[in-house]
């Protein structure tokens, strides 16, 4: 990827999450102070969540990459400490905050899950009331614990099983990160329609050797597809469907009769600012060409996988509950946002990820959705990195 294409994940950022941006980043403001920053430092920066991109707008507001490398380095390394896959991803809002406000008394050598995990407890003792003071060490692993059985919870262990553990913790707290590693049982909420079809899908072997190079398209792949779309309802209204109509007209003549009926209906399904991105990527393509059958392939695959809406768990403590709070929301993965990630890449390569996400929607689980993104991201240069994980 080119810095363009990471600069304009980072201003696609700032739409999604609503950050009101300050007087100085107004305009054309916020382009110029992100062109200021190389390749390296925007990829970074392009993988933060709304919390770490607050601060780092924030913390680099009229300095140049020099003046920030160093807090860059410490905000790297903790985001993926509490991102999706990390340990600590059970954070609240108010604790990522208070993080990132103690990066200045922090060397970039220390800082370690331990480390960030008692600087986030301070937060805790502040809704507590005090500094310190009636905060023992068991109250703190009980809090601790408190966080466990809810995320324990929404991956599918029983109230049983979550106390049995919470038992061998409580006899050796060493042991209290094992409980976030443990394997997933249940994440992800799935359409009745594709759910039926699991159990014939999880049988399936991924595409040998001999059959990298071709999209995947068995029929029992297709039938997966097809219910899976069915079970997509979403209310639109007039305003976007004459937008998505006139845009869409402009791809099927483009495309002609290379656009299946299925393909058809989803593309109908996509929001007008991605199908015009569609458009504008498949105009650039030949028409006929093996890159046009992929580039649809993919605009396929991705718009079906965001619609998997995935368990996220929350948590926090109350000082007047007096004992752990949780929630629980749902929400897909938007792959959209990864459109520009995959028009530089290979033919070889961009069947393997399509390959990858159909095979993924045969048997969805969060672990893959999450590390397919976080590929296409993060190691968009290497193959090997694309895998299933189950």
């Amino acid at each position: 990827m080119q810095k363009s294409d990471y600069l304009y994940m980072i201003l696609d950022n700032v739409l999604a999450f609503s950050i009101q941006l300050p007087p100085e980043y107004q305009e054309n403001g916020l382009n110029e102070h992100l062109d200021k920053f190389d390749e390296n430092a925007l990829k970074v920066v392009a993988g933060f969540n709304k919390n770490f991109l607050m601060h780092f707008l924030d913390q680099s507001s009229g300095k140049i990459q020099k003046d920030v490398e160093e807090v860059l380095k410490k905000m790297e390394v903790i985001s993926y400490m509490v991102g999706p896959t990390g340990n600590l991803n059970y954070f609240i809002e108010e604790q990522l905050d208070h993080v990132l406000n103690k990066l200045s008394s922090l060397k970039l050598e220390e800082i370690d899950e331990a480390k960030i995990s008692l600087i986030a407890d301070e937060n805790l003792r502040q809704q507590f009331g005090g500094t310190g003071e009636g905060y023992s060490v068991s109250e703190a692993l009980e809090n601790q614990l408190t966080s466990a059985a809810f995320y324990l919870m929404n991956m599918g262990y029983s109230r049983q099983e979550i106390q049995e553990k919470f038992n061998k913790v409580r006899g050796d707290p060493a042991k209290l990160d094992e409980l976030f590693n443990l394997p997933q049982k249940e994440i992800y909420n799935l359409p009745a329609e594709l759910e039926q079809g699991q159990d014939s899908a999880s049988t399936m072997q991924p595409p040998s050797g001999n059959e990298s190079n071709a999209v995947d398209q068995t029929p029992s792949v297709q039938e997966v597809i097809e219910r899976h779309m069915q079970s997509i309802h979403e209310d639109i209204t007039d305003e976007r469907a004459q937008k998505v109509k006139e845009i869409f007209d402009e791809i099927r003549a483009h495309v002609r009769e290379m656009m299946s009926e299925l393909q058809e209906k989803i593309f109908l399904q996509m929001h007008p600012d991605r199908l015009r991105r569609a458009l504008k990527m498949l105009k650039s393509t030949k028409r006929k060409s093996k890159r046009m059958e992929l580039l649809l392939e993919w605009f396929t695959a991705s718009f079906l996988l965001s619609k998997i809406e995935l368990k996220v768990e929350h948590w926090q403590v109350s000082s007047s509950a007096g004992h752990g709070d949780a929630g629980v929301f749902t929400a897909g993965i938007d792959f959209s946002r990864y459109d520009n990630v995959i028009k530089d890449f290979q033919d070889g390569k961009l069947t393997k990820i399509i390959n990858v996400a159909r095979k993924i929607l045969q048997n969805p689980t969060k672990k893959a959705i999450q590390k397919l993104g976080q590929d296409l991201i993060a190691s968009t240069g290497h193959d090997e990195h694309l895998y299933f994980t189950d």
